[in-house]
């Protein structure tokens, strides 16, 4: 047998895919991340007469036909966080100019995260048939089509892979445990190439009224794209949205064996939970300091080797204190000197599929210099004193991002993403 170089076992992104309210495709989700244009507007798909939320983040069906990414009868039988699943990881596909015939289907893999599965549109829809009709109303398919594994299985499906795989469901931070496990997979050598993405939607009827009840969303309904507004004095709560995000994850020898475009190395990953409460956060912010220092250690970087913190920042007053007391203590005094943003004003907040979307843009801040703005930060919250990016993107050299991710139930990740050099291969 071969033996395996350091080029086999680093990982390596080599496509991107996203399926965004702000814009579907790399090009047009980063043109509006970068440029301040929201994708947030008024619900129209569900009835919101009831609720108090309004808003959101939604994926216009005008935008988006399934169809175009998958036969057309599965996707009629599919979830919608599915059709998103399926839809990015094509979308991954062509931006890394990979045809997944060349490679062998045991030696490519999937990892996704989900946080509601198929609650958005299929159980809903199901169990109102159900209701009204009885079982024999339901169709035997709606069982499988619900599950988290539903989006993985999918795209194993459609590209026909046939290696490594599985499905997290730790909410906001599944999509970064996702990419870490693809990660892993390359540096054992169970996989050449892996997709690790992530996709959501829960903008249905009763996905809302439960979080409406749950009193997490933003209160301003009367100006949709000024509601989420991380780190600002009118920070209260989070925008809903939808979509998915994925990656393409290469060894090293394998991306440039083909020569394939590099956008950066996925190097570090750190995880750990306040285990205190399903929903709130603790603004101190130690758990996820610890998550934060975990990465950049597994990263063999230091603190001051961290250029731009895509963070997690959704608009809720603990999250986002939370946010910045973690990186004071993970990063100390450097945590004052490096541009810190949150893309969700732009995005909204789409669950798991955010970390995907922090992911991308992460890659791209890298490989065009640009440091996507913090929209809406108008007055900062004086407990969120960090160089937050307000009004306009700026321009420097980026070369190691950190990204984080909180979800419900106290866990926190963080992933570090580098420029890859081919030379310290």
């Amino acid at each position: 047998m071969k033996a395996r170089t350091a080029a086999d076992r680093r990982a390596v992104i080599t496509g991107l895919g996203v399926v965004a309210c702000n814009g579907i495709g790399k090009e047009p989700f980063w043109n509006a991340v970068v440029n301040g244009k929201s994708g947030i507007g008024y619900l129209t798909r569900t009835d919101t007469t009831d609720l108090k939320c309004k808003i959101g983040g939604e994926i216009k069906d005008e935008d988006f036909d399934p169809t175009d990414y998958m036969d057309a009868r599965e996707a009629k039988s599919a979830a919608r966080f599915v059709h998103f699943a399926v839809a990015a990881a094509r979308l991954a596909m062509d931006d890394a100019y990979l045809d997944p015939r060349d490679t062998d289907p045991l030696r490519m893999g999937a990892f996704f995260g989900t946080s509601t599965a198929g609650q958005g549109n299929l159980s809903e829809a199901a169990y109102d048939r159900f209701l009204r009709r009885g079982i024999r109303a339901l169709q035997p398919g709606v069982c499988v089509e619900v599950l988290p594994h539903a989006a993985t299985a999918r795209v194993f499906i459609e590209f026909d892979m046939r290696g490594p795989n599985g499905t997290f469901a730790g909410g906001c931070a599944a999509a970064h445990d996702a990419l870490e496990e693809a990660r892993k997979v390359i540096a054992t050598g169970q996989a050449d190439v892996v997709v690790a993405g992530s996709a959501d939607s829960c903008m249905n009827y009763y996905g809302l009224a439960l979080l409406d009840r749950l009193g997490v969303f933003a209160s301003n309904s009367r100006d949709p794209q000024k509601a989420c507004c991380p780190y600002d004095k009118r920070h209260d709560g989070l925008v809903i949205a939808e979509g998915g995000g994925a990656v393409i994850v290469e060894s090293a020898r394998h991306a440039m064996d083909r020569g394939a475009h590099i956008y950066a190395e996925v190097v570090g990953h750190g995880s750990a939970t306040e285990a205190q409460h399903l929903v709130t956060a603790d603004p101190d912010g130690v758990e996820l300091a610890h998550a934060m220092t975990n990465a950049i250690r597994s990263a063999r970087l230091a603190p001051s080797d961290i250029d731009y913190v895509c963070a997690h920042g959704i608009s809720n007053v603990e999250y986002d204190r939370c946010d910045t007391n973690a990186l004071k203590l993970a990063l100390g005094k450097h945590a004052h000197h490096i541009p810190i943003s949150s893309i969700k004003p732009s995005s909204g907040q789409p669950w798991t599929a955010g970390g995907s979307f922090q992911a991308i843009a992460g890659c791209l801040a890298i490989e065009t210099g640009r440091i996507p703005p913090t929209m809406n930060l108008e007055e900062p919250d004086p407990e969120c004193d960090l160089d937050y990016v307000p009004g306009t993107a700026r321009y420097t050299r980026v070369d190691t991002v950190m990204i984080n991710g909180h979800s419900f139930g106290g866990t926190h990740a963080a992933l570090v993403l580098r420029r890859f050099d081919a030379d310290t291969v």
